[in-house]
């Protein structure tokens, strides 16, 4: 008993003793326009994130928050197209005539290999 019993603690032992892979979830590692940011003239909006996602669950929206002068301005969605980049790890989104002066939010949800769908949101200003 003691001959079968050993190797397979063994077994289960060297199994505890492995390191565990963590398994990357998906992060916007860059925008254009960045976080928080005052920008000018913006026609498109792009995201790199730190991996590959998958295309069919990239859900994103454009929302302009803010107008200035209108104190109490309803969020507004703003319609665009987009694409994806060739690699699998950016995607652009195209407005069809350059955004208005006021505030906006960016959301954007997506999954990557580990299909754990992810998601954040920035803002920026456009002056």
């Amino acid at each position: 008993m003691l001959k079968t019993f050993l190797p397979s603690t063994a077994a289960a032992f060297a199994l505890f003793l492995m390191p565990i892979t963590a398994s990357a979830h998906t992060k916007l590692v860059a925008s254009t326009p960045t976080a928080n940011s005052t920008v000018s003239k913006v026609t498109s909006i792009n995201l790199q994130f730190n991996e590959k996602i998958v295309a069919s669950t990239l859900k994103t929206e454009l929302v302009m928050t803010g107008m200035p002068g209108m104190a109490n301005h309803a969020p507004m969605k703003v319609p665009f197209s987009s694409m994806m980049g060739k690699e699998g790890k950016s995607a652009m989104l195209m407005v069809k005539r350059p955004l208005s002066p006021g505030t906006y939010k960016v959301t954007w949800s997506a999954a990557g290999a580990d299909t754990h769908r992810m998601g954040s949101e920035f803002s920026f200003t456009v002056k």
